[in-house]
């Protein structure tokens, strides 16, 4: 599987370096000046997708910068050598490419200027952040032009998307392949299933698994998952995959011999959950009315209010080059998106985890995951392995398809 981003730098990233000056529109400013954090931050960080969307890469261990001046080339901070190798990759002689010894000297080399559009600054080690904001007198914050000029240019990234739903799909199912070989522990599903992202040429490829009669969360760390599948337990698991920077993730439920008619009735509900919210996404849909819906099914399934139960979250996200994309973020629900955003609405080709979650008494956390493309006739799925409740047999090297 070839990342499927490199070599679209030289021709596409010039467009939206020149589309950026024209949506700050701010003759007084000297410069722009994109941070970012390092991509390994997952989750947590939007700025590595920031930079990744000017130059076709992020550093994954260490912060950089992209620095854009009217009439000059630009500038790519990038801390030692193999970051700046990694971007000179992909941007060939589109930008120059400094490297800088450290994060300290990354400061230094960032032009001490007056008025500055700065994005990123916020999610840099403080000592960092205070030693950029030394440097200017204004720094006025772009952050929110790049997350709209994400969105607007979303299609670019369709095949990544794909990219990332097979390499998904590929973990879930070593998993499943895996478990129905047992002996087996959680834990070496866990290494199986990172094993199989990577080799696919995933930059990341982690998951959450959860075993045992009735799991009660999903972040088990590896120490915990010694204990061998035995008849009578579930198998969870849900895998975080980041391609070429775009994010995705799927999530499956196995069981060990028989479901209890309980669990059989609680994996038709959350498919069912999942077909109506994919129904629901097409074009011109606001994301803050998918959320509402989801909201609504999962209150109906769930014996829990909806503060009592602690694996009741956030049903929905906008994938992309965050795992949470910050213009969709509406989707995951209410006081979830900067109010710039909390109008927005889907647009054909964009891509959101729907993932209904919930608790059970006697059963602990129950979910199911997918990644959906919206379509003017509604959302299809992107990830195809096999939906439903797993069934791996009572012994050794027995399964059954899925209901």
């Amino acid at each position: 599987m070839e990342p499927a981003m490199r070599g679209v730098a030289a021709g596409r990233l010039p467009a939206r370096w020149e589309e950026l000056w024209r949506r700050v529109d701010d003759e007084a400013l000297d410069a722009i000046v994109v941070l970012g954090a390092p991509g390994a931050l997952g989750p947590t960080a939007d700025s590595p997708g920031n930079v990744r969307f000017l130059t076709g890469w992020a550093p994954p261990l260490g912060p950089s910068g992209v620095v854009l001046r009217r009439g000059e080339r630009p500038v790519v901070l990038a801390v030692g050598p193999h970051d700046a190798r990694g971007f000179r990759a992909r941007l060939g002689d589109a930008a120059d490419v400094w490297q800088v010894a450290g994060p300290s000297a990354l400061a230094e080399m960032v032009p001490p200027l007056s008025r500055v559009g700065v994005a990123g600054l916020a999610e840099l080690p403080a000592s960092l952040a205070d030693a950029l904001r030394g440097r200017w007198r204004e720094p006025h914050p772009i952050d929110a032009h790049l997350h709209a000029m994400r969105a607007l240019h979303y299609a670019d990234f369709a095949d990544l998307a794909r990219a990332a739903a097979a390499v998904s799909d590929a973990m879930v199912e070593r998993v499943l392949a895996t478990a129905a070989e047992r002996p087996v522990t959680g834990a070496e599903l866990m290494v199986a299933a990172e094993r199989e992202g990577r080799s696919l040429g995933a930059e990341s490829a982690g998951c959450w698994i959860a075993t045992g009669p009735a799991p009660s969360t999903t972040y088990f760390e590896q120490r915990e998952l010694r204990d061998v599948l035995e008849k009578g337990d579930r198998l969870q698991i849900g895998t975080t995959v980041r391609y070429e920077g775009f994010y995705g993730q799927s999530l499956r439920t196995a069981v060990v011999g028989a479901p209890s008619a309980l669990l059989e009735e609680h994996n038709h509900r959350l498919l069912a959950m999942q077909d109506e919210i994919a129904a629901l996404m097409r074009p011109g849909v606001p994301l803050a009315d998918v959320a509402a819906r989801m909201d609504e099914l999962v209150g109906a399934a769930c014996p829990y209010p909806a503060k009592a139960d602690p694996f009741r979250f956030q049903f929905c996200h906008g994938l992309g080059l965050s795992y949470s994309e910050p213009a969709m973020r509406a989707v995951s629900g209410a006081g979830q998106a900067d109010p710039r955003f909390a109008g927005a609405v889907l647009a054909e080709g964009m891509v959101v985890e729907v993932h209904p979650n919930y608790s059970v008494p006697d059963l602990g956390h129950v979910c199911a995951g997918d990644m959906a493309q919206v379509t003017p006739a509604g959302a299809v799925w992107l990830t195809s392995s096999a939906r439903g409740l797993a069934r791996l047999g009572d012994g050794p090297g027995r399964s059954r398809p899925n209901s």
